[in-house]
């Protein structure tokens, strides 16, 4: 009896053995964690795609390739002193927004200059742009800047240089924050809206979101520096901000 109780134990125990071994086997066999991960990445990637729907086809198009590819899609943002700097504005804002959206699928490059148009192309700055072989490229096109020192004709012959060095990229173009009673600015800022869009350009509107410019409210908006105009204040900026976020990140 004694006998029979050991080779029973025994049996018992080979046959544990067995099933364990085998229920390690399985859940650490990489095909079952290749099974999970791709159940599980497409949902990621639908969901961000999701979020480029306002984005141009093409831009869409090519963050979607480089997803499926494993790269990084690499997004510009270039404009004057009014995008504010790396560590404050509405454009450092706009990264760090696109960088907790998108994480590491995307890299956002700044480049702010103190120039008008002319100054941007003589100076070579906007190879400097197209150095970073960005996929996208965000541009206000100094047209603050070039009021009164620009010509417009010269000034879009300037935006078209600049385009065709970054003809790898999509280029989506915008104008900079408002004036409160500007005359010939706002023509100016009209005259590029057509212009771009003869282009085949995209053109980011975010004026629509501001005050109108004879409004006295558009004064809150902006920051005075000796009585001069000198750019968007923190409500400007969040105005700015706000109207490229939803863009760039669909909700």
């Amino acid at each position: 009896m004694k006998i029979l109780s050991i080779v029973i134990v025994s049996i018992l125990t080979v046959i544990v053995l067995i099933a364990g071994n085998l229920y390690w086997r399985n859940h650490t066999n990489i095909n079952h964690f290749t099974s999970v991960s791709s159940k599980e990445k497409p949902v990621s990637t639908d969901e961000l795609i999701t979020k480029t729907a306002h984005w141009p086809k093409q831009a869409q198009s090519d963050f979607k390739q480089a997803l499926k590819d494993g790269k990084t899609y690499k997004i510009a943002i270039v404009g004057s002193k009014a995008m504010g700097t790396t560590k404050k504005g509405w454009a450092h804002d706009l990264k760090q927004a696109l960088l907790h959206t998108y994480g590491d699928h995307v890299s956002v490059s700044l480049f702010p200059y103190d120039v008008n148009s002319d100054q941007f192309i003589a100076d070579n700055l906007y190879k400097k742009v197209a150095e970073a072989q960005p996929n996208l490229v965000l541009f206000e096109p100094f047209i603050l800047n070039d009021n009164g020192a620009v010509d417009p004709e010269n000034a879009h012959q300037d935006l078209l240089t600049a385009v065709d060095a970054w003809k790898d990229a999509v280029v989506i173009i915008q104008p900079s924050y408002p004036l409160y009673q500007a005359t010939n600015y706002p023509d100016q800022v009209a005259q590029l809206k057509t212009f771009v869009k003869k282009q085949k350009l995209v053109y980011l509107d975010h004026w629509q979101n501001w005050p109108d410019t004879n409004s006295t409210a558009l004064k809150n908006d902006l920051k005075f520096e000796n009585g001069e105009q000198a750019g968007p204040n923190a409500k400007g900026n969040a105005i700015w901000y706000h109207y490229v976020r939803n863009y760039f990140i669909a909700n």
